[in-house]
């Protein structure tokens, strides 16, 4: 399933299969805890090189062998055959040894011809190895010369080692697996793999089971975080909210500018659910370890229900592979125990230097405004920087202004789809499919928008183009949650409590309840939420009897209680006395 074969090995093109065996040495290298600094290549590959291609100088007396078999191994890579005329002609240009093939010789090395065309079934093979031996006749240390030949099929084989290179392999022939990709920038297109990865002291990761767990700096905690998932059958799982760069971070993790022990780059296959991947995260994974590869997975948008089945099949002592998965949940259902990393927002400062660098068009004034509107979110501020024109000024705008903004991303103001993103904002999400049947939210959230469902349903796959909806499966949400708050602020200004109640409590299903009460957890300097929770906190509301809920109104009641403290901690008296007086002495 997961295989690269001699065939696409042959599609490549020089400069690609040229640039397939530096990569290679580089991986083989690391593998073997050795620095891939010792590995040369790189230039255009028809100008002049010497005769090598691709260069390994290890410090004297290193131990290496098998598909680098000495210290200082040089290898000249060519696309076509190479028969033998060719192989002394490619050796002793007018019948004169290469000087970097007698430096080899002197250094007891190796040279190593590649080509990508040839084939070497036993006789063809013998033939070119002789050939490359009867080019050293009059070679000083000829006999301290190691030499051979690697075909495409020996190529195909050195691949297989590392699933990050067949990847790679795959994509440059146009083959590639349905949305899986070797490691590269996977948060976006717009910066390279290259791109500086933009970190300070305020930059926070919780490394252990959530925002419970102290914080460290992301500089000061990324080897830890390497160094779990450089073991085999660890799984991790990096959550935090919509926008903060949690997939930068993924990236980063192999990025040997950061840190002092970086993942190897070799080892990365990386997939986000959103690409429909073929074969799926549980198919691949199954087939690496079968096959004893190793290798790192990273499964973007990864769901709880994946998550726990990847941990089941990848965790585990005979495990070949480990789990990276990268979510902000859409659900309100958390993920069952586990290694939970999570990321917390960039400071406003980060954020204007991101900016800064990705649109170097706006002025100081401007990229300051957006990074003080964005609330740290990565997401939020590009989007808002993709407004401002060359000569335009956004300093001064309230932030109403600059969410409008945000919102309308140059489109056309429609009210219809802003009303249906307010009424879906109103819970922290919603299931986005079914039309009818006692758990069919969008026909509840379209009543509260005065629309009729396939209307709604319309609105939600428009807002998600735009990228203002995230979808997992049959979930949506409205996200980032700082759009999702401004909107669902509205909402509460706009609907009758009557209808929301109607529609999402009284008259509708426990899941909505629940969903409503932790949006209000987000809105608690917002007059309708604060009104909200004190009549369901008050003693005869709905959450105002703390000794009766049942698990929802339990549930309910820990989402809004940081609205109104005070109100929580009276409620949460008349319990403490009511278990006193029940329960004396």
């Amino acid at each position: 399933m997961f295989d690269v074969t001699p065939d696409d090995i042959n599609q490549l093109n020089d400069s690609d299969l040229r640039e397939l065996v530096g990569r290679l040495c580089e991986a083989e290298l690391s593998n073997r805890g050795l620095s891939p600094a010792a590995v040369t290549w790189g230039g255009n590959q028809t100008a002049a090189d010497g005769g090598l291609d691709v260069r390994v100088e290890l410090p004297l007396g290193t131990s290496i062998e098998g598909f680098i078999p000495c210290s200082a191994t040089g290898f000249q890579v060519k696309k076509p055959d190479m028969p033998r005329s060719e192989i002394i002609s490619e050796m002793r240009p007018k019948d004169t040894i290469r000087p970097v093939i007698q430096e080899l010789a002197d250094e007891a090395g190796a040279y190593i011809i590649v080509s990508s065309t040839g084939s070497t079934a036993d006789r063809p093979l013998r033939d070119r190895r002789n050939a490359m031996r009867e080019a050293l006749d009059d070679v000083t240390n000829a006999g301290q010369l190691h030499t051979d030949f690697y075909d495409r099929t020996r190529l195909a084989t050195w691949v297989r080692l590392y699933p990050g290179l067949i990847t790679w392999v795959k994509e440059r022939v146009g083959r590639s697996f349905d949305g899986w990709r070797p490691y590269g920038a996977w948060s976006g297109a717009v910066e390279n793999v290259g791109a500086e990865y933009l970190l300070d002291d305020k930059l926070r990761l919780h490394l252990g089971r959530g925002q419970n767990t102290p914080a460290q700096s992301v500089a000061q905690a990324i080897d830890e975080l390497r160094d779990e998932l450089i073991q085999p059958g660890k799984i991790v799982r990096l959550v935090g909210l919509s926008g903060v760069g949690k997939t930068r971070l993924a990236q980063a993790l192999f990025d040997a500018r950061i840190g002092a022990r970086p993942l190897p780059p070799f080892l990365a296959v990386y997939t986000n659910l959103s690409d429909n991947p073929d074969p799926q995260p549980t198919s691949l994974a199954s087939d690496l370890i079968a096959n004893r590869m190793r290798a790192v997975l990273i499964i973007d948008n990864c769901p709880p229900d994946l998550h726990r089945r990847l941990t089941e099949l990848c965790s585990g002592q005979n495990s070949t592979v480990s789990v990276l998965t990268v979510e902000y949940d859409v659900r309100d259902d958390q993920p069952e125990g586990t290694h939970i990393i999570t990321l917390d927002t960039s400071s406003p400062e980060l954020i204007e230097k991101l900016v800064q660098r990705r649109y170097p068009h706006l002025s100081q004034v401007n990229a300051r405004t957006i990074a003080d509107a964005s609330g740290g979110n990565a997401r939020i501020a590009i989007a808002l920087a993709e407004t401002v024109e060359l000569t335009d000024t956004i300093a001064g705008l309230s932030n109403d202004e600059l969410f409008r903004r945000l919102f309308w991303q140059r489109h056309t103001p429609n009210n219809a789809l802003l009303l249906a993103a307010q009424v879906c904002s109103l819970v922290y999400s919603f299931q986005g499919e079914a039309m009818q049947g006692e758990e069919a939210e969008l026909p509840r959230l379209a009543m509260l928008a005065g629309q009729n469902t396939m209307e709604t349903y319309r609105h939600v796959t428009e807002l998600h183009r735009r990228d203002l909806v995230q979808q997992r499966g049959i979930w949506r949400a409205v996200l980032p949650h700082a759009i999702a708050n401004w909107l669902a602020a509205r909402a509460l200004e706009e609907t009758p409590y009557d209808l929301i109640n109607q529609q999402l409590i009284a008259g509708g299903t426990e899941r909505l309840a629940r969903s409503f009460s932790r949006r209000l957890s987000f809105l608690h300097e917002h007059h309708k939420a604060i009104a909200i929770v004190k009549g369901w906190l008050a003693p005869d509301g709905l959450l105002g009897d703390v000794t009766a809920l049942n698990d929802l109104g339990q549930a309910m009641f820990e989402n809004v209680a940081p609205v109104l403290p005070e109100a929580t901690l009276a409620a949460l008296d008349v319990k403490q006395r009511a278990k006193v007086t029940r329960f004396p002495g």
